[in-house]
Parts: structure tokens; C-alpha cells; sequence
């Protein structure tokens, strides 16, 4: 009687503590892993390791990545501090983005039915001015895939600009500033995040305005040939004359409804453009993606790195920092950097 009252007692609290995780565990030397998925449940993960871009993936029916293996070197490849390689993944193509030291931004161009990649293609067409190398790509359809960065063309500061590539990236249209700040550069030393689908493409960055360093978000509706004003999110300002060096991220469901989190002085929030922002916990770096029933976040505070799904509590996936999560059927899969290496780790996601 004693031993099914405790059990019963166990599985109650399963139930208030939502979402487990279970034990994390390294996949490879490396630093700055970022993770996607594909509506199929089979996830993409790249990263860098001195000049090599590695990549790995999983089966549909797994979240175990197989063994990473390197699909270019990137002589001088920056990654460090939110610089790596970048992914993104439609039915057809995967693309990674990388620059290098001298500010060149580089695209390597998955052949899915081939298995072949390509070789480097170049995406800024003026020589080295992604000199900050703070890069995003995201995939639309199809062979469609659309990136930006920090770019210092004209007049040596930095502003918004993107490309488009049609044909799974092998090729990139003509370079176009998308926000040019009115006060001179944006926030230099901050991520730019990418999400596209169909003919929406949401690029989040952030400013340096007026003094205060808060998040904008450009929109295009046409496929990225053109870009709305750019329009800040949530309610609350910033005003810093440092960088913080912490970006956020943006996404879109599966409905095209766009999410966007970040950071403003030690708070992380997210919102939907448009509405007031809403706090999430303390900590730096944070990032999501688009969950089942909303949002999934992950972030590090502290030297641990934090899952959380729609409302229910953050979980600890294990000590290191710089995230990226995605999710495969009900299992976030986040991966981080510790100590020079690739951490992966899984948290159950409930109904």
C-alpha cells in the first residue's frame, strides 16, 4: 500500500512538471551547432570546427545524428560568438552559409537527390564587407532560399542587406539593402535571423536608433524582391551605448504566424509583431523555433542552457551556452556548445 501511494504521488508530479530531459551528451569537437528540421521530423545540424563546416542528420524514425562529416573548408572560417555556419533545408536543397575572417559570405548547396554538394558560391557581390559576420539564411520552397547579413557597402557601416537564390543555391540574385538605419549603422555586433515561408521573408535584427538598441523586424511579402519598413517589436526600449551582442531569433508556424524572442537588459521576452512583448525568464542568447503548440525557446542563464514549450516550465538540458533547437514529432532536440564541443540533448514534449 505504502509503495503505490509514493508511486502515485511520482506520477502526479510528472504530470505538474511537464516536459523531462534526458541526459545531454557530446557529439563532436566543434562550437556554435545550429539545429533545423523538415516537416518530415529528420533534422540538420552544422557547425564549425577551425575551417571545417561540418554537417549531420538524422533518419526520420531517430534523433540521434549520425556521424558528423565536413562539407568544405572555409580557409579563416569565423565561428565564434553567433558567427558560424548557418542551415537551412527545403524538400529539395539544404544550404549552409559561412564567411570568412576577410568578410566574404560563402554558400555550400545540398543536391538532395544527388547527395552531392556544391562547390562554394559566393553571395555578397561587393568583395569582403560582411566583415562583422553576422549571417542568416532561411529556406522558402523548393529551391528557394533567402539570406542577409550585416554589410558595410557605400559607406563603411552597417546596415541590413540580402540576396535570394532560386535554384537551391547555386546562384544569388543581386545584393539589395533591406533597413539602412537613419542614424547611421545598426547594432554592429548583434545576430541577424532569417524565416521564410512561401512568399513571406521575416528578417529580425537589431537597431541602433535614437540611442536605444531594440529589435526590428523587416517583411516581405513578395519573395524578398521588396521589404515593408522595418518596424520595431514590443512596447519597452533599450536605450545602451554598448552592444549587448545578442540578437534573438524569429520563426514561423506552420500557419505562416511569425514568433519572435530576445533579449532587452537581462529580461528575454518574445511577441508577435504588432503586440506587446512578454517576459520569459532571465538569461542571454536566446532562440526558438516553431513547436506544436507555439514557440519552443532555448536559452542560456548562467552557464546552463534552458528548454521551454508554451506554458510549461523551463527545462535544464545541461551546462554550456549558445543554443539552437528544433523539433521532431514531440521531442525538442537542442544542441550548444561546452568547452569546445557539440552537446546534443532531448526534452519530451507534452500533448
Amino acid at each position: 500500500m505504502p509503495s503505490f501511494f509514493y508511486l502515485m504521488l511520482y506520477g502526479f508530479a510528472l504530470l505538474l512538471t511537464g516536459p523531462v530531459a534526458d541526459s545531454s551528451h557530446p557529439l563532436s569537437p566543434g562550437h556554435l551547432p545550429v539545429v533545423v528540421a523538415e516537416p518530415s521530423g529528420k533534422l540538420h545540424l552544422t557547425f564549425g570546427q577551425d575551417s571545417a563546416i561540418y554537417y549531420a542528420t538524422t533518419s526520420p524514425k531517430t534523433v540521434s545524428f549520425g556521424r558528423p562529416t565536413v562539407v568544405a573548408v572555409l580557409p579563416n572560417l569565423v565561428a565564434g560568438a553567433k558567427r558560424g555556419p548557418q542551415i537551412a533545408v527545403t524538400a529539395q536543397y539544404v544550404v549552409i552559409s559561412a564567411v570568412n575572417r576577410a568578410g566574404d559570405l560563402f554558400a555550400y548547396s545540398l543536391d538532395r537527390a544527388t547527395g552531392r554538394w556544391s562547390s562554394a558560391v559566393r553571395m555578397n557581390d561587393v568583395p569582403q564587407i560582411a566583415k562583422e559576420g553576422f549571417q542568416a539564411v532561411a529556406g522558402a520552397s523548393r529551391g528557394v532560399f533567402h539570406a542577409a547579413w550585416l554589410d558595410l557597402r557605400d559607406d563603411k557601416k552597417n546596415k541590413i542587406v540580402g540576396t535570394t537564390s532560386r535554384d537551391g543555391g547555386r546562384t544569388w540574385s543581386a545584393n539589395q539593402v533591406i533597413y539602412r538605419s537613419p542614424d547611421g549603422t545598426v547594432c554592429e555586433c548583434c545576430r541577424v535571423s532569417m524565416a521564410a515561408k512561401n512568399n513571406d521573408v521575416y528578417v529580425q535584427f537589431r537597431n541602433w536608433l535614437d540611442g536605444s538598441r531594440n529589435l526590428y523586424l523587416a517583411h516581405s511579402t513578395d519573395g524578398g524582391k521588396t521589404y515593408a519598413p522595418a518596424q520595431k517589436l514590443g512596447t519597452g526600449t533599450w536605450p545602451l551605448k554598448a552592444c549587448p551582442m545578442d540578437g534573438g531569433a524569429v520563426a514561423v508556424s506552420a500557419a505562416g504566424q511569425p514568433f519572435t524572442a530576445w533579449r532587452r537588459e537581462n529580461t528575454l521576452y518574445t511577441c508577435q509583431p504588432g503586440e506587446p512583448e512578454q517576459a520569459i525568464a532571465t538569461g542571454r542568447n536566446i532562440t526558438l523555433t516553431a513547436g506544436p503548440t507555439g514557440p519552443l525557446l532555448a536559452w542560456d542563464d548562467a552557464g546552463t542552457v534552458w528548454v521551454k514549450s508554451g506554458t510549461e516550465p523551463a527545462v535544464s538540458v545541461g551546462k554550456g551556452q549558445m543554443p539552437s533547437v528544433a523539433v521532431t514529432g514531440k521531442t525538442a532536440v537542442c544542441v550548444w556548445e561546452l568547452d569546445g564541443k557539440v552537446m546534443t540533448g532531448t526534452v519530451g514534449l507534452s500533448d
